[in-house]
């Protein structure tokens, strides 16, 4: 019998809908639905004021003068708005005044939001109660190396604080294993050299999504953070939807492994086998603000694809590539993609380590990309262009016959092939 089945898929701040029948469909790769909290502020209060590992956080600030707290930046899917008035609530009932806190936007190699945009990200109220700012990878201070040579080059204004907060979202990473933790300072809140230092680290064994142990990304930040001296995270774990599913507070290490084992839950997905086509969204905005961004999907995809077979992603790309040197890598590549890959491995730049991203999947699998792009952008990044998803599944030149998987939040979910399921 064919399976029916009516599929949404986010594409940029709108929506494209596709019609499957097959008898060959293996099904929707999905994230779990896990209960979502009715009142994340609340929770975010009680979360700060019993965290994990550590005393109540207005316990931990009396007798400091200077708090920095780090936030994501526009191209992450953080509630920041959400997250920062009850964080500063709390700093403010322990006595600190707002004129001592900084909030410093991470930035990592992205580019700086402008007023708008902070005020936007941050609300209105929040801007004009303390200072928010871009990071300025030209102000930081050397605070020294990791054991694996990752120059501790922190944004000044954080170095110098007596009290060390990191914000942002746990989630899946294609080399860190997992976003959040003290992965808002390394990279958010570092200079580019030391950023490539450490993100270089995933050429390695163990530098993979949903991977903790043995990951020399992950444990380069983490170290990264201990040196520095964290003080607190409060970090949200979040459905595809964006709603609010857990707050994990406290200890850098402690709370943030309870968020990755709510994110295994809910991200990794077990599937029997491979599927000839994949068809897959990036997951909408802000994930697929750019190509930069949107890659990430491309990687989580590349777990579901048979060795041969053809991906189909859906993915705005309103911004462009994104990054400049990604933007160069790819192309200088001559839409060769063994090229980039040898390139990395002599020389390894930031930037260029997203176009080898894309160059792994794309020698994997044949790739078509529903974008925004100009045809000779998606053409450089070894993809096919495709104007919607009815030219993309005639390219495809696709038969019922085939075995399909559907991924409507690929940058979320994680594929993992079992014998059983």
């Amino acid at each position: 019998m064919a399976v029916d089945r009516m599929t949404r898929f986010a594409f940029g701040k709108d929506w494209i809908e596709y019609n499957t029948i097959t008898k060959q469909l293996l099904g929707e790769i999905l994230p779990e639905e896990l209960p979502v909290l009715p009142d994340p502020a609340a929770e975010i209060r009680l979360a700060l004021q019993n965290p994990n590992g550590m005393p109540p956080l207005r316990e931990m600030v009396q007798g400091k003068h200077r708090i920095a707290i780090a936030i994501s930046d526009g191209t992450r899917p953080v509630r920041s708005k959400l997250l920062l008035p009850p964080l500063l609530d709390e700093l403010s009932n322990a006595g600190i005044p707002m004129e001592q806190i900084t909030v410093l936007v991470a930035l990592g190699i992205h580019r700086a939001l402008t007023e708008a945009e902070i005020i936007a990200l941050v609300g209105r109220e929040t801007y004009q109660r303390v200072r928010v700012i871009n990071h300025d990878p030209q102000d930081t201070i050397l605070l020294g190396r990791t054991s694996r040579g990752t120059p501790l080059e922190i944004n000044r204004c954080f170095a110098e604080a007596d009290f060390k907060i990191c914000t942002g979202n746990i989630d899946l990473h294609f080399f860190a294993g997992y976003a959040g933790g003290a992965k808002a300072m390394m990279p958010g809140l570092s200079t580019r050299a030391a950023i490539a230092n450490n993100h270089r680290m995933q050429l390695e064994a163990g530098s993979a999504s949903g991977i903790l142990e043995g990951n020399p990304v992950r444990e380069d930040i983490e170290e990264a953070g201990q040196i520095v001296g964290i003080d607190f995270i409060l970090n949200l774990v979040q459905n595809e939807n964006k709603d609010v599913v857990t707050v994990c507070a406290g200890d850098p290490i402690a709370a943030h492994r309870a968020g990755c084992r709510i994110i295994d839950r809910l991200y990794k997905v077990p599937i029997a086998g491979r599927a000839a086509l994949v068809i897959a969204s990036a997951g909408g905005h802000p994930k697929d603000v750019n190509l930069y961004q949107a890659q990430k999907a491309l990687d989580n995809t590349s777990h579901a694809v048979q060795q041969g077979g053809t991906i189909i992603l859906m993915a705005a790309c309103p911004e462009g590539y994104g990054e400049t040197v990604f933007a160069e890598w790819l192309q200088e590549a001559d839409g060769q993609p063994q090229q980039v890959l040898q390139r990395l491995q002599r020389d390894f730049c930031l930037g260029g380590h997203k176009a080898a991203a894309i160059a792994r999947v794309a020698i994997q699998a044949r790739v078509i990309l529903v974008s925004q792009l100009p045809d000779d952008m998606v053409r450089k990044a070894f993809m096919e262009p495709a104007e919607n998803l009815q030219q993309a599944l005639l390219l495809a030149d696709w038969q019922s016959s085939q075995s399909i998987w559907l991924m409507p939040y690929a940058c979320y979910t994680l594929p993992q092939e079992t014998a059983s399921c």
